[in-house]
């Protein structure tokens, strides 16, 4: 308050030293609402000052026809120095010369004077209180560079003490969809860091899908909107907060990603303790979880811990009862159980005392049921617990605990036709892949590992849950076993967290040398032993011998044909035209047991 006196006294002094000056040409110029051209003031920043220009020349235009020609000419000039002053960048053009606050008060200091000149009241006038502008002016942020805040993005401006509407838009800029977004803002009990009462535990919202460019529509009709209805804290600091919301998510892929956004909002408040001087109301909340083991897959056992804190500072909290319960899930009408069960079946938890800002953990054993599918599962947490002086409070918190699905894969008899192949030659492998588990299978590939083979990599792709992929490969052999033959069978796959497995099966291939025969000799009997036989034991005369038997056959039957034929023309010479018929009473075959004598 003693800043703004003496920006008072200081800005009266100025503004009787302008009505000193004669006023002679001011009104011949027309009064315009002109900011500096400054390439280093944040357009945002540029278009809020300008606004507040504007709204103060449309203020005095209000007016001015009520006011007497000595004022008006006064207040010409010193709206027009003001105008000017507020809207006057520094000499390095980082910001304005006039903080926001300042400009604020002079505007102020200004209206009163329009005022006092119109002869109007508060009322008459009808304005509603100046909203300073953040200062500086930084706008929404995101760690994702899909996942943001959407357009149409307004600074809501909370004031010390009232209840105000915080809106977030949230946009999906990537190509594909996202499901079963959990939005939680990040509060504290700091009234620097969270400018609201904690009034509830429970700030979590969800979205069910968030539409990708793929879906069509413009980033307008894709938007989600979430609003938080928070009452402002009387001791909150004015100015510029920011105010970050974790949204885990659920990709197309169904794994899991979290990204923080980080909206602002300008803060109307008082610094200090509170206006009335009494202790807030002790509110127990949850700051967060831990869970052992960390990642926590569906059918086993683990240990969720849950940190606590009793947010007030002037009162502990006693007789605290903490129920944990998790939302009931069902895969189909007829049954319905809670996600997670406490191992020790109570699901209460007893804790004596926390005192005032101090923490507390409280841990409890609880199994996952083995039929959840993977994605994160909400836990609720109520929360009973008195004061000092014996006053009732009750409160609920919920966290939310990601589960996974552990990967399950078999496969079939393995068909390995031939059994044993030479070196250079192939053989054909077939057999199936079975995705026995609840979770699909990303990026299968099959790879055989020996040194007696090369090949057969193949790429199998996605398999769903139940289904069956069918693996058609072709192997060569590489060198000659020198083992018993075993070759391993290497399954690689991503599951939907994108964590890469191996699984290892084994089949059996005898791979032999390549048969080569040995070089034929070319000296002595061509039917010597060189000749007759290769390596390993094969005889050549097996072809040869019958080979030569067939030609010498053939051949001395044409050698008797020839002869025949020649013995007849002989007998056809000799004998006349009239012993013809006696011709054919001779005997030919005298003739043939000669030849064959011969």
């Amino acid at each position: 308050m003693r800043k703004f006196r003496v920006a008072k006294r200081v800005l009266m002094l100025v503004l009787c030293g302008m009505l000193a000056v004669p006023a002679a040409g001011m009104l011949a110029r027309p009064m315009v609402v002109e900011a500096a051209q400054d390439d280093s003031v944040p357009e945002a920043k540029k278009v809020a000052r300008n606004k507040k220009a504007s709204n103060l020349k449309s203020y005095y235009d209000k007016y001015a026809n009520l006011m007497s020609s000595e004022d008006k000419t006064a207040l010409d000039t010193s709206v027009n120095a003001v105008i000017t002053q507020i809207t006057k960048p520094k000499a390095d053009n980082s910001d304005y010369e006039v903080s926001n606050a300042d400009a604020d008060e002079l505007i102020a200091i200004m209206k009163s004077r329009i005022d006092n000149a119109a002869g109007v009241t508060k009322s008459d006038a009808n304005e509603e209180p100046s909203e300073p502008e953040p200062d500086p002016d930084p706008t929404p942020k995101t760690t994702n560079d899909n996942i943001m805040i959407g357009g149409n993005w307004v600074t809501p401006v909370a004031n010390a003490g009232r209840h105000v509407n915080v809106v977030l838009p949230v946009v999906n800029m990537g190509r594909t969809r996202v499901k079963n977004a959990v939005v939680t803002p990040q509060i504290s009990d700091d009234a620097s860091k969270w400018p609201f009462e904690i009034e509830t535990s429970n700030y979590t919202q969800t979205i069910d899908i968030l539409p990708g460019t793929d879906d069509g529509g413009t980033d307008m009709e894709r938007r989600r909107e979430l609003t938080w209805t928070l009452k402002t804290r009387k001791d909150a600091p004015s100015g510029y907060m920011p105010i970050a919301f974790d949204v885990t998510f659920e990709k197309e892929d169904r794994t899991l990603e979290t990204v923080t956004l980080t909206s602002y909002v300008n803060v109307v408040g008082t610094t200090g303790v509170s206006a009335d001087g009494t202790a807030s109301t002790p509110r127990v909340i949850v700051t967060g979880f831990s869970t052992s083991p960390e990642v926590v897959h569906a059918g086993e056992t683990f240990t969720l811990t849950l940190h606590m804190q009793n947010t007030s500072k002037a009162t502990a909290v006693q007789n605290m009862l903490f129920d944990i319960q998790a939302a009931s899930e069902s895969t189909d009408t007829t049954y319905v159980a809670a996600a997670f069960l406490p191992t020790a079946g109570s699901s209460t938890i007893f804790v004596d005392r926390i005192p005032a800002g101090a923490t507390k953990d409280i841990s409890m054993e609880m199994e996952a049921r083995s039929d959840l599918s993977q994605k994160p599962y909400v836990v609720n947490v109520k929360m009973n617990y008195e004061d000092e002086n014996v006053n009732a409070y009750e409160n609920t918190a919920s966290v939310s605990i990601p589960v996974r699905q552990e990967a399950r894969v078999d496969i079939s008899s393995v068909d390995v036709m031939p059994d044993s192949i030479e070196v250079g030659s192939e053989v054909n492998v077939m057999f199936s892949i079975y995705n026995i588990g609840k979770t699909k299978l990303y990026n299968t590939s099959v790879k055989f590992i020996a040194d007696s083979v090369t090949g057969g990599d193949t790429y199998l792709g996605n398999i769903d849950p139940g289904a069956t992929a069918n693996l058609d490969a072709y192997l060569t052999g590489a060198a000659a076993t020198m083992d018993d033959g075993t070759v391993k069978i290497q399954i690689t796959y991503e599951d939907e967290a994108g964590e890469a497995a191996t699984i290892e099966k084994e089949m059996t291939l005898f791979v032999n040398e390549m048969y080569i025969p040995d070089d034929m000799g070319m000296e002595g009997d061509m039917f010597g032993e060189d000749m007759m036989q290769e390596k390993g034991g094969f005889k050549i005369w097996y072809v040869l011998v019958p080979l030569v038997l067939v030609i010498i056959g053939a051949a001395v039957f044409l050698v008797i044909r020839r002869k025949k034929k020649k013995k007849a023309a002989e007998l056809l010479e000799a004998i006349d035209d009239d012993e013809f018929a006696d011709m054919e009473e001779v005997d030919l075959s005298d003739g043939d047991e000669e030849e064959k004598e011969e």
